[in-house]
């Protein structure tokens, strides 16, 4: 069988999980969905198709080592024009690399993955520098696991030039509970179109999404979002079908909404702050049954690099479902984009609150609502967006959530046409 061989001096100095960390890391990937072996015997490698040694720096696999059955052994690099690779295996395996870190809370280090038949992959291991190991994987979580007030005289940084797009997601249903295929009123592109999605080994479209043009102002992004609602409505000509969104209206398909940046570097930090300001509050305004999305989707620190240069977050259901849930989203994005160095707290990192929100546990995460409102209302900004933000933090407090059997068009003053 083959085994891994001395690793060249550039990633010596990474060291593999031990003792408490070992079983706390295993919690973690297992509660975000990501199947792993760690600390566990070799017994299960028999049933591996190839191990792949995929080395992380800085959210990018720089390079995935590849060791077959027999021996041989394979050093493969993202295509160095586009940083991009261009087979689909070394994509997923990217991809699991980078998820598998981030829920440990660092964007650097080596992961160890067996590929299984099917598409499928173990983490057989995960290995980071030994003074990363013991700041990043602790029961309690770094220092800014909470929300602390700030009490530093430092000028605020001068404003990136930030651009920010998106593409939620909602579908069409008939009174009885039966979806209707967004493909059926639809192209795929275009400021309105449909979304693919692979279901039972088939490629379909039920899915509307809109994709308003960006704006720098998130303002002005709520305006270009209802302007695609009333195309949307032109190209929707059966008027008996509800608009439904949120995170499951409809239970084969998990809805999405996606912000997008540009001119704002994607970072370990800015991922952190949209999960912990941004995630955090909609879990807790989010129908009950939305938990059940996690954690094939809607686990933290999802993010799509993109040819633009900029990144998707990927975390949030699709915020359509009410408008006031649609600026918050994009209100609390953009203060998060702009400020990351500003919002430090990080109750994500601690497993309580982890717990908690792949667990669906509003009490819980309700605890760090006080912190999260005090540290946005000290931002320079904050008043633009204060009435939608304290809005939603009373509803937040008092337990309220949306509503995802609503139809959503006569909240954003869609006319229903007989």
């Amino acid at each position: 069988m083959a085994q891994f061989k001395e690793k060249p001096a550039a990633v010596k100095e990474y060291v593999p999980l031990k003792g408490a960390a070992v079983l706390l890391a295993q919690a973690r990937l297992s509660r975000s969905g990501i199947p792993s072996l760690l600390g566990l015997s070799s017994v299960e490698e028999k049933h591996y198709t190839a191990r792949y040694a995929v080395q992380v720096e800085q959210l990018s696999a720089v390079s995935i080592r590849s060791y077959r059955l027999g021996g041989s052994e394979v050093m493969i690099k993202p295509d160095p024009e586009n940083g991009r690779y261009e087979d689909g295996l070394h994509r997923r395996l990217e991809k699991a690399a980078l998820r598998s870190l981030y829920t440990l809370g660092a964007d650097e280090g080596e992961v160890i993955i067996n590929a299984r038949p099917g598409r499928r992959y173990v983490v057989e291991d995960i290995r980071m520098k030994a003074g990363r190991i013991k700041t990043v994987m602790s029961a309690k979580g770094v220092p800014a696991a909470g929300f602390h007030p700030r009490n530093d005289d430092s000028e605020f940084p001068l404003a990136a030039p930030l651009l920010m797009g998106m593409d939620p997601e909602f579908v069409l249903m008939r009174d009885n509970g039966e979806i209707v295929f967004a493909s059926e009123f639809m192209e795929r592109g275009g400021s309105v179109g449909s979304d693919a999605v692979r279901f039972r080994g088939e490629v379909i479209y039920p899915i509307a999404e809109l994709r308003p043009l960006p704006k720098a102002n998130p303002k002005a992004l709520v305006i270009e979002m209802h302007k695609a609602l009333r195309q949307a409505q032109s190209l929707i000509t059966d008027h008996s079908l509800t608009w439904r969104a949120g995170a499951l209206p409809y239970g084969d398909f998990p809805l999405g909404g996606h912000i997008h940046f540009s001119g704002v570097p994607l970072s370990l930090s800015l991922l952190q702050t949209l999960d912990n300001y941004l995630a955090l509050p909609l879990a807790l305004l989010e129908d009950p049954k939305g938990r059940f999305r996690r954690p094939r989707y809607g686990f933290l620190g999802d993010f799509r690099r993109q040819p633009y240069g900029g990144f998707e977050y990927r975390t949030l259901p699709s915020f359509l479902v009410s408008p006031l849930v649609a600026k918050i989203s994009l209100y609390v994005a953009y203060l998060a984009a702009r400020y990351s160095d500003r919002l430090l707290a990080r109750p994500f990192n601690t497993e309580r609150y982890h717990r908690a929100y792949y667990e669906g546990d509003k009490s819980v995460l309700k605890e760090c609502i006080a912190g999260w409102h005090r540290d946005l209302s000290s931002l320079p900004e904050y008043s633009d967006f204060a009435p939608e933000i304290e809005s939603a933090l009373v509803h937040m407090e008092a337990g309220r959530a949306w509503d995802e059997s609503r139809d959503i068009r006569p909240l954003w003053n869609i006319p229903i046409k007989s």
